[in-house]
């Protein structure tokens, strides 16, 4: 094991901890992170625009859009803060530094993960018959979730291969990352619910912030400045109907908000990396054989000294 050179305490963490962690690290590297964002937000937000302009799309559409993308936006950010996490690199470079040829094969695997698992939610959002909404709801449950934690540590395990951790023992640390979800399934769960609510929330809230600052100081209506078109009396329709509709199938409202889905998902996608980490010092001890290793090293120094 290679432990002497962490950056991140190997200490039990809780979801609390890991999400608290997580928005320290998002801040201390805000930059490259935003440069990162960049590079899958914008063609994002603009695919969603002229999806939204020019075939009315709704917001399903929209969150599909940015579900995708946030793929290989979670692969270069946990790779990299697995690097630094472990001491390889002393932070997240530049976006050149971040992308490595030999990541390609991982993107696209993370990527069919992903399309495996939105099997579920396709049925249940882009079909009308009861049965197969039916059957989409069931395959959320099994084997949706079951796909979602199986396949969640696919970044991990391949940085810690990269790292040497897995090492020569690279079979048995995949069948013990297997172990450990299985049996620590339900806590996995709950963690994940619970991150996912959270990154939920504060995408909404910031972007309530957000527009409401464009429309006070730039005037600039995004969703609120254009609320009271929506509730006008003269207008056809039902205000609260319109007000959803508005909601749910503006060009800005969607392109705006699928920006933000993607500026907020960092913080839970490196909760989810801490969290791996507190698995792992829960149940394998990594804390203490990096305790052991420290001592072996004062051991070793004073042996030299002597």
């Amino acid at each position: 094991m290679r432990f002497h050179r962490m950056n991140v305490a190997l200490v039990p963490r809780n979801a609390l901890n890991c999400l608290d962690l997580a928005i320290r690290f998002y801040g201390r590297f805000l930059v490259p992170i935003l440069k990162l964002w960049a590079v899958f937000a914008l063609p994002a937000c603009l695919l969603v625009y002229l999806l939204c302009y020019y075939f009315l799309i709704e917001m399903k559409t929209a969150v599909t859009v940015a579900y995708f993308a946030s793929s290989p936006l979670g692969v270069l950010l946990t790779w990299n803060s697995a690097l630094f996490s472990f001491g390889e690199t002393p932070g997240i470079g530049s976006l050149r530094r971040q992308f490595q040829p030999r990541m390609i094969p991982l993107m696209l695997r993370c990527l069919f993960d992903r399309v495996l698992l939105f099997i579920g939610p396709a049925l249940v959002f882009y079909t009308d018959s009861f049965l197969t909404i039916m059957l989409g709801i069931l395959y959320l449950f099994f084997p949706g979730i079951w796909l979602a934690l199986r396949n969640g540590f696919r970044v991990e395990h391949a940085a810690l291969k990269q790292i040497g951790i897995a090492g020569q023992e690279e079979n048995s640390h995949d069948h013990r990352t297997k172990d450990l979800i299985s049996t620590h399934f339900s806590t996995l769960c709950w963690r994940g619910a619970w991150t996912l609510f959270f990154c939920y929330i504060l995408t909404c809230v910031l972007f309530i912030t957000f527009d409401y600052l464009c429309s006070t100081l730039l005037d600039i209506n995004i969703l609120i400045g254009q609320m009271p078109y929506a509730f006008d009396p003269d207008n056809l329709g039902d205000p609260i109907s319109n007000a959803l509709l508005l909601l749910s199938t503006d060009p800005r409202v969607l392109t705006v908000f699928t920006g933000f889905i993607l500026l907020i998902y960092p913080i839970g996608r490196l909760a989810w990396f801490f969290t791996y980490l507190d698995l792992r010092v829960r149940y394998d001890c990594w804390d203490m054989e990096l305790r052991m290793a420290e001592v072996s090293q004062r051991l070793t120094r004073k042996e030299v000294v002597l």
